[in-house]
């Protein structure tokens, strides 16, 4: 039997290199209006060039979870409500389960370091399965998704225990 299966990351890794190669620009004019010391600046001052401000695509952000290996979704404190931000990471994290269709997914759950022990691995649960039932609305199977809930055991800023970073869920798959 003939193996079909491709590398997703090798894929991705390589739409990630086109991607970037293709960089845009665009011509600024100065202001209009802007004069200088007794002279007109509008009128001496050549345009210049400014690269564009522009949103990375739906591959190119693909291709940074596969490169990390994971995506990191933060939560507000002593909450499992799911933000705009976190809504777009489960969307990518569902189209790259589509895409590469890993064995299994996990969505491991964090908390900060406030609070009391039990109370916060609580938390890392209810988290990690607000993740988990947001995977689900998006198509992914409940038995190809998996929880597991460290509370404050596992800080990811250590330093500020207190920090938006550490108040979290890491997805992270098995391609094989």
């Amino acid at each position: 039997m003939k193996n079909t299966t491709l590398d997703f990351s090798l894929v991705l890794t390589v739409v990630l290199v086109a991607s970037l190669g293709a960089c845009a620009t665009q011509k600024v004019a100065p202001n209009a209006g802007a004069t200088g010391a007794g002279t007109n600046e509008a009128n001496t001052t050549t345009a210049s060039t400014v690269p564009a401000t522009t949103q990375p695509t739906v591959e190119q952000q693909i291709a940074a979870i596969v490169a990390d290996n994971k995506a990191v979704i933060t939560f507000p404190q002593d909450s499992i409500t799911l933000t705009a931000d976190a809504n777009r990471k489960l969307d990518l994290a569902a189209r790259l389960f589509r895409d590469a269709n890993p064995v299994v997914m996990f969505a491991s759950g964090y908390s900060d370091g406030s609070g009391e022990e039990y109370s916060n691995l609580l938390l890392s649960a209810r988290r990690a399965k607000a993740i988990k039932l947001g995977l689900m609305a998006r198509g992914i199977p409940a038995n190809r998704l998996l929880i597991q809930a460290f509370g404050q055991s596992v800080l990811a800023n250590p330093a500020d225990p207190l920090g938006t970073e550490n108040r979290r869920v890491v997805i992270t798959w098995n391609l094989h």
